[in-house]
């Protein structure tokens, strides 16, 4: 058998895209919290809405379907990415922050009522992030488990501790009024 012949580059083409997709499954995609009505020059401040959540490949980015309150948790996370956060730190985060307390004042979206946060609903935030991850995850054609992206360790007391594992970044856009 010729392997130059139409039969051997049909094989050369299926192993190229067997390894394509191999290494695309292998690759670890990028949080990516957008936020709207930013002020050129500073960063996150209280006024700035969050636009939205989403997972950046390197050729594709997924959004990840939220609600706006587990969108803060979402945004809370990647903010503090660089530390992990107790259910009771992320409380108090999300119910003090003026980011927080003062999200969307600058844009027409302003919330006129902010979502309660308690410990029991940022446990079940925390649950569907996870479960909006994996699926975005799925998605985007990853093989990373979810729980390798949203990180929850036990500590010696009684506390998790929640963390992402992914690259995180945070972009402004700044929103032109006409």
């Amino acid at each position: 058998m010729n392997d130059s012949g139409p039969l051997g580059r049909i094989v050369e083409e299926v192993e190229y895209l067997l390894a394509r997709r191999r290494y695309l499954a292998q690759e670890r995609p990028r949080l990516e919290v957008v936020h709207g009505y930013h002020q050129p020059g500073t960063i996150c401040l209280p006024g700035e809405t969050i636009e939205q959540c989403l997972l950046r490949f390197q050729d594709r980015e997924v959004p990840i379907h939220l609600s706006e309150p587990a969108t803060m948790v979402c945004d809370c996370i990647a903010r503090h990415h660089h530390t992990p956060l107790s259910i009771a730190r992320m409380e108090r985060i999300l119910v003090n922050d003026p980011f927080y307390r003062r999200l969307g004042a600058h844009g027409f979206e302003r919330i006129d009522e902010m979502p309660t946060f308690t410990r029991a609903s940022l446990r079940v935030y925390i649950a569907r992030l996870r479960e909006q991850i994996a699926k975005a995850l799925r998605k985007g054609g990853s093989m990373l488990p979810p729980e390798e992206a949203l990180v929850s360790e036990p500590t010696d007391s009684n506390q998790i501790l929640h963390r992402i594992a992914l690259p995180v970044a945070v972009v402004h856009r700044t929103m032109k009024l006409m």
